[in-house]
């Protein structure tokens, strides 16, 4: 359907440059804030939330409560493949500690505002798909035997281990396997801004961008790209950003910004 007017595009997110106060906000634990675009959640446990006053471009840090998969979710706008693709969602973000830290940074059919479930959990070589619907996007979890950001999808908590995808660093036509697509050209390291990036085309095709901060002004490099077929196209996805402890390390995460924009849809 042709564009109508200048509203064409819906771009959401937020940047986190407002201040917060000098003491922390607090969270509660099933609780949640409103910032800009952005539902924040506290996820099994308080979280402690303030402005990194000693860098630019505007950083919040989060901090949850202690204990195992404690930490921080944050929701955008919902969005539909067969009506708002392309639909994107990206973040840039840094963990204290990456020995106790886990993360998920895609999209959600089914996203809890109460106690959100992250898609993907990794112990040794066992990952565990927790019911998030229909899921696809960025993981990392400390606990895993080799410790890489890897791309994965799930349908109603069961991993599509034979899922068809491009894996752009080998030029190879593969299956996501038991783990994902692990990305080779960058490590995920304490204190070290990293960025990533999925895009959902309206056939269902995934895309999935990673890179860190040593960057510079090339960019995200296209990891790998999930065939159509696997992602329902009519389901409603949650863009959704996770940054939780393993065990009871406590990570404190930094959020630069948690940023997306899909194709507005015209029809009733």
């Amino acid at each position: 359907m042709a564009v109508q007017g200048e509203e064409g595009k819906v771009v959401w997110g937020t940047d986190f440059l407002g201040p917060t106060e000098d003491t922390d906000i607090t969270i509660a634990d099933a609780d949640s804030l409103v910032r800009d675009d952005v539902l924040l959640i506290a996820v099994s446990g308080d979280v402690a939330v303030n402005s990194l006053i000693t860098e630019p471009n505007g950083v919040w840090t989060f901090s949850g409560a202690g204990a195992a998969a404690d930490g921080i979710a944050m929701l955008g706008p919902v969005s539909r493949p067969d009506r708002n693709g392309t639909m994107e969602v990206w973040a840039r973000l840094k963990s204290s500690v990456v020995t106790d830290f886990r993360f998920f940074l895609g999209f959600a059919s089914t996203a809890d505002r109460d106690e959100t479930v992250n898609p993907f959990t990794l112990s040794g070589t066992t990952l565990t798909a927790n019911n998030a619907g229909e899921a696809v996007g960025w993981y990392f979890d400390a606990g895993a035997t080799t410790d890489l950001l890897r791309f994965m999808s799930s349908t109603a908590g069961t991993a599509d281990t034979t899922a068809s995808v491009f894996n752009h660093q080998t030029g190879v036509n593969t299956t996501l396997g038991s783990l994902g697509i692990g990305v080779t050209s960058m490590t995920v390291t304490a204190d070290k801004y990293f960025m990533v990036k999925i895009e959902m085309d309206n056939d269902g095709t995934v895309r999935g961008y990673a890179g860190d901060e040593t960057m510079g002004v090339k960019g995200m490099k296209l990891i790998a790209t999930l065939r159509a077929g696997t992602m329902g196209i009519t389901s409603l996805y949650n863009p959704l950003l996770m940054g939780v402890a393993t065990s009871t390390g406590d990570p404190l995460v930094s959020v630069d910004f948690f940023k997306g924009r899909y194709n507005r849809y015209w029809g009733a």
